[in-house]
Formats: C-alpha cells, structure tokens, sequence
C-alpha cells in the first residue's frame, strides 16, 4: 500500500511539471544532444512564478521559472509559514556546461533559514542548448562547416537547461528569498551560487531580510606553495526591503594555509539589499602543503536593521595549489673538444628533480648543425629527489663548428607543459695521419741477435769466483799438511 501511494504521489508530480511554457526546450533538443533519460515533453505548469533575478551577476546560472507545489503534486498558490511544499526551478547553467559536468556530478543545496531542506536537488530532463545571438554562426557550427574562430566564440553561450526539484521543503517564514549553491563532485571547479524569490511565501511579518552570499571569487592565475596569493571575494547581499548592519566575514583555513598578513575577520558594517561589497584576505599556502586543493571556508554574518534578524551564510572556495618546479639541469659535458670528422664524440647533460612532486612525460631533443643526425629520448617520470642524465652520440659530417642545443620537456603537477635547453658548440676537423705521426719511433735500436753482453759478464764474474774458491782451498790444504808434519816432528824428539 505504501509502494502504491510512492507511485501515485510520483505521478501527480510529474503530471504537475507538464505544461507548454517551457516548450522552447523541445525545439532547441531536436538539434541538441539530450543527456536527459525522459524523452517525453515534461515541462514546468503554465501558472509559474514569476522570478525578479538579476541575470547580469548570476555567474552564468540563473532560474527562468519556477512552481510550488505539495506532496501531493498539485500546485500551491499560498504559502504558509510552517508548510511543506515542493519547489520545482527551471535552471538554465551556463556554468556547468563551461565545465562539462554529468547531472550526478552537481550538488544543488538550499542556502536559507528562512527554508528548512536537508540534502541534494533532483535534476531531470537536462538538456544541452546554446543561446548564440548570432543564428548564422550557430548554425554552422551545428551543420560542421564553422571555422576555428567562429566555434571559439560560439562555446561561451553554450548552456544546460534542466528541472531541479527539491522536495519537503518547510517553509520557516522571514523572507521569500530562497539562496542556493550549486558546488560539483569535482572541489577544484568553483561554486555557484543564485536565488529565486518565492511569491506564493505568505509571512506576518512582511519584512524581508537580505540573505548573504559570496557572489565572486578571484585568487588570481595561479597559487603556488610558500608564496602568498590576494583571496578577493565580492559579498552580495540578496533582495529585502531593509539593510543588513555590522556584517562580518571571517575565514576558516585548513592545515597548512595560513594568514600572511591581517586578521582572519573582517568588518564590513552595513550593506543594502542587492548590493555587493568587495573583501580581501592577504593567505599564505606553506611550503610544506602537500595537497592540490585548499578547501577555505567563508563565513558570513550580518543583523536585519529593522527586524535585528541574524543573518548567516557560509561559503567554500576551492584553491588549486601547485609545488614550485624545481626542476634543473646541470652542467653539460663533452666527450672532447675536438672531434674528427667521420669519427663519434657524445655529449651528456645531467638533470634533477629538488621539487616536492614528480614531473612527468620527461623528453630529451637534439637539435643542431653538423651533428649527423638528430636525436630522441623518452625519459619518462622523474619522482621528486631523483636525478638523472642524458647521453647523445655526435657524428659530424664535415670540418668546422658543430653546434647544438639540448631540449628538456615534461609536464609539471598542474600538467603545465615546460621546458628547459642547454647549448653548446665543439669543432670538428678532417683527419690526418701526420697527427698520429711519434717521432720518438726513430730512436728506436735495431734488435740485437745472439747473447747479450750482460751475460757474458755474468760468465766473467762467475768464472772469477769459481777461480776464488778454488785457490782458497788448495792454501788452506797445503797449510794443514805442513802444520801436521811439525807434530810429528816434535813427537820424534821426544821420544829421544
């Protein structure tokens, strides 16, 4: 039973959204592509309200009409503060096509006290359109024979047209402005924010209150880690009928971005309704900030001059954030400062990565004259801390300079391409037989036959000694006989 009645509560509102006072969308999807899976014509009821919008600072999203209706679908005509309605806004985004979001990559949330609403907007029947004021151009880019120019100007009015349903939404009363942010999946894509005045919204107290939001943001071309950047926020105060004192807005930092000079609070006094006030906060990403993307929150707050109402907002800013490139060459080196021609020579250059990301698709290119022939290597990627080097083999074909420059390229964390070069120069001369000519080759004797003179020395002096020996010998025999014939002799007187 409770399925059945989902259903039919789901019929009533689909039969609530179909009406002919969108039917321009069904003309302009027959030469667009719908993304939408309804095909069927389901538009907005013919009695919309009427919206007070002002285009000019919507940042390229805007309501073109809306309706109210109950749980029932059926449509409501007054609002009473305590109710529970639909809201059904017919977007045109021009922001989300600039980026080329999926429906189920925008988050759609309701920025208001003065409507209580947890969660996402439903979109449907989303469909890609384009708002040229120039027909002709248009068409040529839809029949394919538009120029490169003709499709550069033509893409700024590319824009999506889709129904965004919020349901059980409670209406608080103090105002019948309703803020809504539209953020993405994707936190490095920046946030829109637009609002829609409810008619139907009836409230005893008839005074409206401005609700505050950040309309603009800007932190220029590009935040690098360790230098400061200017955070620039235009604070917009949306449609009431009194003024909004002592606004405040602060910021809340993440780990590792600080203030680099100034106070986290900033007091901006009174802004009137649908006025817009430019902010600055001079921030300072550390060099130690290791993430691609600085999430700061701002946080506004401001009091109602006639009802003392306490009005907030709050507001996320995506920062993209980049290392610095530290990415060197060293010194380059040649095998030799002179080559000959016909002969090959190399040169070499070392490089290294002090950055705190790697670097990637790193490429080395020789380019020159009387090289022989030009050179190519893929390097691949190079972490951070690493090194490495580069060897090219150098050919020249004729006598004279030969001159050279090496190309390093690679795409940094962003995905930057860069590029770093290194040239030189050597000579290069024909080559000669005198010069590999060694004198010295002339003193050299011609090669003796026979036995050499240091071994008949040797002979001499070893026959000397033999003759030595052998004179010592026959001295000391003759020397012992006649010392034992003296023995004898005096054994014979004795023995008379």
């Amino acid at each position: 039973m409770k399925r059945l009645f989902t259903l039919l509560t789901a019929l009533m509102l689909a039969t609530a959204l179909c009406a002919p006072v969108l039917a321009e969308d069904a003309a302009s999807s027959s030469s667009s592509s719908s993304t939408s899976s309804d095909s069927s014509n389901s538009y907005l009821p013919s009695s919309t309200g009427s919206t007070s919008i002002d285009y000019s600072g919507s940042s390229g999203v805007y309501v073109s009409a809306y309706t109210v209706t109950n749980a029932a679908g059926g449509e409501v005509t007054t609002v009473e503060v305590g109710d529970k309605i639909n809201l059904v806004l017919k977007v045109v985004d021009h922001a989300s096509a600039r980026y080329c979001v999926k429906p189920e990559d925008i988050s759609a949330r309701i920025n208001s006290a003065v409507f209580t609403y947890t969660g996402n907007g439903e979109i449907g029947q989303l469909y890609d359109n384009n708002d040229d004021p120039q027909p002709d151009r248009l068409q040529r880019v839809r029949d394919g024979s538009a120029s490169e120019k003709d499709i550069a100007d033509n893409a700024q009015y590319h824009y999506y047209s889709y129904v965004l349903l919020f349901r059980d939404v409670i209406y608080n009363g103090g105002g019948n402005t309703v803020p809504i942010n539209l953020s993405y999946l994707d936190t490095s894509k920046p946030l829109q924010q637009f609002s829609v005045t409810i008619g139907q919204c009836v409230d005893k107290d008839q005074t409206t209150s401005p609700n505050l939001l950040v309309r603009t943001s800007s932190y220029g071309d590009s935040v690098i880690a360790g230098t400061p950047f200017t955070l620039s926020l235009g604070l917009y105060a949306t449609d009431g009928n009194e003024n909004l004192n002592d606004v405040i807005v602060s910021l809340t930092l993440p780990e590792n971005i600080l203030l680099n000079s100034g106070s986290l609070s900033n007091y901006v006094g009174t802004i009137a309704s649908k006025q817009t006030r430019d902010v600055t906060f001079e921030v300072m990403p550390a060099a130690g900030f290791t993430g691609t993307v600085a999430n700061i929150t701002v946080n506004m707050t401001g009091t109602g001059s006639i009802t003392g109402k306490e009005v907030s907002g709050t507001t996320t800013i995506s920062v993209p954030v980049s290392q610095p490139n530290r990415f060197e060459v060293g010194q380059l080196e040649l095998s030799s400062d002179t080559i000959y021609v016909g002969d090959t020579g190399s040169v070499s250059l070392s490089y290294v990565n002090k950055g705190k990301n790697p670097v990637s698709n790193l490429e080395a290119r020789l380019t020159g004259t009387n090289l022989g022939a030009g050179s190519y290597q893929y390097l691949g990627n190079l972490n951070a801390g690493t090194e490495g080097s580069v060897d090219f083999d150098i050919t020249p074909d004729a006598a004279g300079a030969v001159s050279g420059v090496i190309t390093l390229s690679y795409e940094d964390a962003s995905g930057n391409p860069q590029t770093v070069s290194k040239d030189f120069s050597v000579s290069a001369e024909e080559m000669n037989m005198d010069d590999f000519y060694d004198p010295s080759m002339d003193d050299v004797q011609p090669e003796q036959t026979g036995m050499p003179v240091w071994a008949w020395v040797l002979i001499g002096v070893c026959g000397a000694v033999v003759v030595v020996v052998i004179i010592v010998v026959v001295v000391r025999k003759r020397k012992k006989a006649k010392a034992l014939a003296a023995l004898e002799a005096e054994d014979s007187d004795e023995d008379l």
